[in-house]
């Protein structure tokens, strides 16, 4: 089941990697690694970190924002954005409320525009913006305590917050769904997204 294969962490004390293989080992499965949890802590989702670049078959991975090398790709063996030919490729982005934050909808707002704006940095660092998004996929946890209000309230709030950074009237495919849990305690949502960004747009 694609929910139970998603591994997540929050960031913080960094003891990720030991939490991390204990779930790895109790469910027994090959996780896919798909989630940028920088979201939910502003001092880092709020600034885009040193742009770093690892050569790959094809183009490139990429790392915008705080953190994402040394504990997504090196530490959990995941890319937060990759390039592969014309398209790239961005790992789930999870917004829900840091320690302190409220739980009703303008607080989410608060948060999904944390999620967007590190989704932002990767795409620019990539070479794409959020024009040229192709598909959407967003997982909406529907029984979570983290949101005061229902899953429609959450399609609602990310609607609103989405026009705040898409360039109105070019819109990606979107799929929402309704899940009953995420892999940290605090997600809402996990945002994923798949870019088509020519290198070359005179020969497209």
């Amino acid at each position: 089941m694609l929910l139970r294969r998603r591994a997540r962490y929050v960031r913080g004390p960094f003891t990720l990697s030991r939490h991390l293989m204990s779930r790895t080992t109790c469910w027994g499965v090959a996780f896919a690694w798909s989630v940028l949890s920088l979201a939910s802590v502003p001092h880092l989702a709020a600034q885009q970190g040193k742009v770093t670049r690892l050569p790959t078959p094809g183009g490139e991975v990429i790392f915008a924002n705080p953190g994402e090398q040394e504990e997504m790709y090196d530490a959990l063996n995941y890319a937060a954005a990759r390039r592969a030919g014309d398209f790239v490729y961005l790992a789930g982005v999870e917004a829900g409320p840091a320690k302190g934050e409220g739980t009703d909808v303008a607080a989410f707002k608060g948060q999904l525009r944390r999620a967007f704006t590190a989704i932002g940095n990767s795409l620019t660092a990539s070479g794409a913006t959020f024009a040229d998004v192709v598909q959407l996929q967003s997982f909406h946890n529907c029984r979570t305590p983290n949101f005061s209000g229902d899953f429609d309230a959450q399609l609602v709030a990310m609607i609103e917050v989405r026009t705040e950074f898409e360039r109105k009237g070019v819109y990606p495919t979107w799929t929402a769904l309704c899940i009953d849990r995420h892999y940290s305690a605090n997600t809402v949502v996990e945002i994923q997204m798949v870019a088509y960004a020519p290198l070359n747009p005179a020969k497209h």
